[in-house]
């Protein structure tokens, strides 16, 4: 798709046009979901951790830590993807089974929160495209227009602080100060801040549980204590935090300057090979047009989905994240940027 003198057609109606030329039948098939698959993503997944934890434990050399900081890292990132089909309700048919599987399996462990995740990512699927996107800093270039901006970018440590804050209850607060006519921050001893801190604490009790059983099995375990920063923060953020800023990059970027004129264009999936799924969109991640347009399509039904929508002009499919990425820094910087 290629930018004209006419206005382009909004992203909420790409997505309808192609919503609505896809029988009924086959998509109310896609929603369904099952259970025990909830069940047997979850323990694979965590079976993982605690078999590469073991083997560490009871073979400690440097590659089997090196081993267990990619098994755990990777790990970590399936369940966070995990949760977030449980974002949508698409984890568990049950509601309040599909909220507390993620609150208690993976955000608590991975010092997160359901809710505040929940309103922000449900933002960006509202707004995909536009202006009022809160992800919109991840898709576009601004401030990743050169090639040190960019590799910055994807080390994570650029975008740190303001994603963080905006899985917060205070992201929420800052959002809305932001378009108050004053701009003024407030006290604080301002009732919405004291709601927030009240909201933020609730939000992280399974994180406030979670936390100190995992120092207390690190203690107990043959691992030493600073093993619980060498392999399960640390992953955290260089297997999680820093793999998903590169994916929502590369989900939904588009090489056109200025970046409005590529709003039109990223509904975008990927088919990677093999072991790039396995770092950047384990269960069924790499189908994020699909995921765009059926929010609440169990992963594992995705796919079906893309047969149908994969030669539509609206979708673009990539074939490598990381030739994606290197294309991106080969091409930098886009326009002239003053």
């Amino acid at each position: 798709m290629t930018a004209t003198s006419s206005q382009p057609p909004a992203m909420p109606e790409i997505e309808r046009k192609i919503r609505q030329s896809i029988p009924t039948e086959y998509v109310q098939q896609w929603l369904k979901i099952q259970p025990k698959r909830a069940y047997r993503d979850l323990a694979l997944d965590w079976l993982a951790i605690v078999a590469s934890l073991v083997l560490a434990a009871v073979v400690p050399t440097v590659w089997t830590y090196l081993l267990a900081f990619l098994v755990v890292g990777t790990s970590q990132y399936k369940l966070f993807i995990l949760a977030h089909d449980a974002i949508h309700g698409a984890l568990h048919p049950n509601r309040r089974i599909n909220d507390n599987l993620a609150r208690w399996l993976v955000y608590g462990p991975l010092f997160m929160a359901l809710e505040d995740a929940r309103r922000s990512h449900n933002d960006h699927h509202r707004y995909m495209g536009t202006p009022d996107d809160p992800d919109r800093y991840l898709h576009t270039f601004a401030a990743k227009n050169s090639p040190f901006q960019f590799l910055l970018y994807c080390s994570g440590l650029a975008t740190f602080g303001k994603t963080v804050l905006k899985v917060t209850p205070f992201g929420k607060l800052l959002a809305a100060q932001n378009k108050t006519s004053t701009g003024r921050l407030k006290r604080p001893n301002d009732p919405k801040i004291s709601r927030a801190l009240d909201d933020y604490f609730k939000q992280r009790i399974p994180v406030l549980v979670w936390q100190p059983l995992l120092i207390l099995v690190f203690l107990l375990s043959p691992l030493s204590l600073w093993s619980y920063l060498i392999l399960w923060i640390a992953p955290i953020y260089f297997l999680v935090f820093v793999t998903d800023e590169i994916r929502a990059f590369c989900d939904h970027a588009v090489l056109l300057y200025p970046d409005e004129t590529g709003d039109p264009d990223r509904l975008i999936s990927f088919r990677p090979p093999w072991w790039e799924a396995q770092i950047f969109s384990p269960h069924h991640m790499n189908y994020h047009a699909e995921h765009h347009l059926w929010p609440s399509m169990p992963h594992y039904n995705l796919s079906k989905a893309h047969r149908l929508v994969r030669n539509r002009p609206e979708v673009t499919v990539r074939y490598s994240y990381v030739a994606f990425l290197w294309k991106v820094l080969c091409n930098l910087p886009l326009g002239d940027r003053q």
